[in-house]
């Protein structure tokens, strides 16, 4: 007689502890040799310094890459998770970036290199999907994309990205991926940082025998970025992890890769290979925007406007958004204002357009929409076009904004620097006064400043031009405007828009996935135009002159760059500082966040209500 004896949920068969040893002895082999690990089961053939990157940081708790752009650290950064999720069970990683939008973006990288979804990992395997826990998901990969990104691997492990409501997200444990950390702020880090101050080998029980347990890796934080401004934490990060490392302290890995060494030592097994970049993009980079060639492409931190800046970095961080530029008025209704600072010779010249909304909770406010650098690309030193070029221009932009099935112009205010230099008035405002005729025949009506002294004899001359025009002296307005854009950006009244260079950007849906849209040239152009406003705005300083009065200028090191875009932004925040006085004024009850006498000027241009 033989007797069975089932064996209990306790208890494995000899077939299952014998494949358990061959699964803990792959996990401990590719614990020890992550790098191969992640070449023979992943498919992915990391170049040497990405294999030197990744092992370095694989011991530590604190690492930090700062990686010039195209150096691929998003690509290095999720073999590297889909490596460490899957050789530690239970572990789970949060990705957090300055937006929602960049987090998803991480994410999705992890997932299409996953999915085999990248054309040029051609040996990629599909050993990390097949890991994805896809049971009770409406997900056929596992990867979930609504309301948020996140994933389970079949150990336990997981994956998910970050909102950056710092409100909702507090709380959470983990290890953290920071990506694009150049530009997040102290409090930012300091939400997320806390995940990982946790002791992974402490717990309690409540039984009397002590057993040996296995100990637990520990929680990692990986900060990966281009650099930034050295008044944001992540310079200080840099610095202090460069110099713990230098000192030999184990826990701490600095890693700084320019442009320069990836186009010279790129290699793969210590076999020299033709690089991704190329010297002649480096030399058109730093030929077109030298300033920017050193943060995006050579890892020097910027000093920006340090304590004088008139508008800092993190606040013209905090009110911008993905989004496509607004290249013509898409409703016929929409209202604009035009901020011009013309130049023919020595300087740039630039127009910048704003959408005006009119907010039911604030009042009116600005959207930056387009910015048009009318720069002579053909010219060897990039010199403007010449002004019949740029009067061209500025006519099909104006019938573009002013919309169809509207008079002329009834959704255009249209500001223009009058100093002598640019030649704002015989150049500009002096051509725009007559009638004139577009190129399919069509008649429009000429535009001018009613209240100009200039003008007071051609008022009468030119009945039919519209008094839309407003010629603004920076002798007497320049502190006035930069004033108003101080003030307007700390009120939140301006909104930017972001753009890290790329032919797309990700929109959100209300569902809280994301649309991948694709951007044209011309897109992508006022995009990048008005990310150097951006920039230009952050260099311009205010400082105190020694007989009591105040100038606005570039920084100190700063005084061959050009501020023609950041004066076109001060001008559309003039223009709104006139827009809500006038519109206060006409209120019973004043809005106390606004002081209309910040902005009592010598001569009080009329406006229409737009």
């Amino acid at each position: 007689m033989e007797i069975y004896i089932p064996i209990s949920s306790k208890e494995l068969s000899q077939r299952k502890i014998e494949e358990y040893q061959k699964m803990s002895k792959i996990i401990n082999w590719g614990r020890c040799n992550p790098v191969r690990f992640c070449e023979t089961f992943f498919g992915l053939k990391l170049i040497d310094y990405q294999a030197y990157c990744f092992m370095r940081t694989w011991a530590v708790q604190y690492a930090l890459w700062a990686e010039c752009r195209g150096a691929g650290k998003d690509t290095l950064a999720a073999a590297y998770f889909m490596t460490r999720l899957l050789l530690i069970p239970d572990y789970s990683l949060y990705i957090s970036s300055n937006t929602y939008a960049q987090s998803v973006e991480s994410f999705n990288k992890l997932r299409d290199i996953a999915l085999k979804r990248i054309p040029s990992f051609a040996s990629a395997t599909d050993v990390f999907a097949r890991e994805v826990d896809k049971t009770g998901s409406n997900s056929e990969t596992g990867f979930l994309q609504a309301p948020t990104c996140k994933f389970r691997l079949y150990n336990n492990s997981k994956m998910e990205a970050l909102s950056s409501n710092l409100e909702a997200i507090r709380g959470k444990r983990g290890a953290v991926w920071l990506n694009e950390t150049a530009w997040k702020t102290a409090e930012e880090l300091a939400v997320v940082e806390n995940y990982a101050n946790v002791d992974t080998s402490f717990s309690t029980s409540t039984e009397k025998v002590q057993y040996y347990k296995p100990q637990q890796m520990p929680l990692q934080i990986l900060y990966t970025s281009s650099v930034g401004d050295v008044t944001y934490p992540f310079f200080d990060k840099y610095k202090t992890f460069y110099k713990k490392m230098l000192v030999g302290n184990s826990n701490y890995f600095c890693f700084d890769m320019n442009a320069y060494d990836i186009l010279y030592h790129s290699s793969i097994d210590g076999e020299p290979i033709k690089s991704h970049l190329t010297e002649d993009q480096i030399k058109k980079a730093i030929e077109e925007d030298p300033d920017n060639a050193d943060v995006e492409l050579f890892n020097k931190f910027r000093k920006g406007g340090g304590h004088n800046a008139v508008v800092t970095m993190d606040e013209l961080i905090r009110n911008s958004s993905n989004r496509k530029p607004l290249l013509y008025n898409d409703t016929g209704k929409k209202k604009f204002v035009f901020t011009y600072d013309p130049a023919r010779n020595f300087d740039g010249s630039v127009l910048s357009i704003f959408e005006v909304i009119d907010d039911k909770e604030v009042g009116y406010k600005l959207r930056f929409v387009n910015c048009v650098s009318m720069v002579d690309t053909n010219s060897k030193n990039k010199t403007p076009l010449p002004m019949p070029a740029q009067l061209e221009i500025i006519k099909d932009l104006m019938i573009k904004y002013n919309g169809e099935r509207s008079a002329e112009w009834e959704n255009i205010e249209f500001y223009i620097d009058a100093g002598s230099g640019g030649g704002g008035i015989s150049a500009v405002a002096d051509q725009l006064m007559e009638d004139w005729v577009d190129k399919f025949g069509k008649k429009h009506r000429g535009i001018i400043d009613p209240n100009h002294k200039q003008y007071e004899t051609a008022r009468k001359k030119y009945t039919n031009a519209m008094p839309i025009v407003h010629l603004v002296d920076p002798q007497g307005y320049k502190k006035i405007m930069y004033d108003a854009v101080s003030k307007m950006v700390k009120l939140n009244l301006i909104e930017f828009a972001n753009y890290d260079k790329k032919d797309y950007i990700l929109l959100p849906n209300k569902d809280g996935s994301f649309d991948k849209v694709d951007l044209t040239q011309e897109e992508q152009i006022a995009l990048a135009n008005m990310e150097i406003a951006k920039l230009q705005l952050s260099y311009m300083c205010r400082y105190d002159t020694s007989n009591g009065g105040v100038t606005y200028e570039l920084a100190k090191d700063k005084k061959n760059f050009h501020d023609d875009a950041a004066y076109t932004l001060a001008e559309g925040a003039y223009a709104l500082a006139i827009l809500r006085r006038e519109d206060l004024l006409k209120k019973p009850k004043r809005d106390s966040s606004f002081d209309p006498s910040q902005f009592v000027m010598a001569r009080q241009p009329q406006i229409r209500k737009i």
